[in-house]
């Protein structure tokens, strides 16, 4: 609440900016998937909050300088997101950040959050490392059989999945 000048008393709406790519938060047709309406109806019943979605057309092509200004932002990575852009749109209109958008790059290396997640003593699957230079290179620690793969000595046996390290 506050006080105007003449001595009225209003209640200002805080805009809260949704930064997110339309595949994260939509779910068919509806407009946002069941755990993102929940997110934001959570939100919204405070009274005092505004939703205003960004969407893709505005995040991917236009300047951050024409993007809508709010009071608070929302913004998860995803892939195709542009963080970059994201975080130059908060320092251009200095919006009070929900969830941080820097941390956010470490999700674009699997191998990174592993380390983080280890890091701080959060159990993470088994898993193991293979890096190539070229699809299909021989790797002296990497041995494929019919129903295994031995990685460093570690035995997979399959089916496994397989992740990129940017998936």
């Amino acid at each position: 609440m506050g006080e105007g000048g003449g001595g009225e008393v209003y209640e200002k709406i805080i805009i809260v900016g949704v930064c997110v790519m339309e595949k994260k938060v939509k779910c068919g047709s509806e407009a946002f998937s069941a755990p993102m309406r929940q997110i934001l109806d959570r939100i919204k019943a405070f009274g005092e909050f505004e939703i205003l979605y960004f969407g893709d057309k505005v995040i991917l092509e236009d300047p951050i300088e024409s993007w809508p200004v709010c009071d608070c932002l929302i913004a998860f990575y995803s892939s195709g997101f542009p963080l970059e852009k994201a975080e130059a749109y908060a320092d251009l209109r200095k919006p009070f950040l929900v969830n941080e958008l820097e941390p956010q790059h470490l999700l674009h290396d699997r191998r990174k959050v592993y380390e983080r997640l280890k890091m701080f003593g959060i159990s993470v699957p088994r898993y193991a490392l293979v890096n190539r230079e070229a699809p299909y290179q021989e790797l002296d620690y990497f041995i494929e059989d019919e129903d295994y793969v031995e990685v460093h000595g570690n035995l997979f046996w399959k089916p496994f999945v397989e992740k990129p390290v940017d998936g």
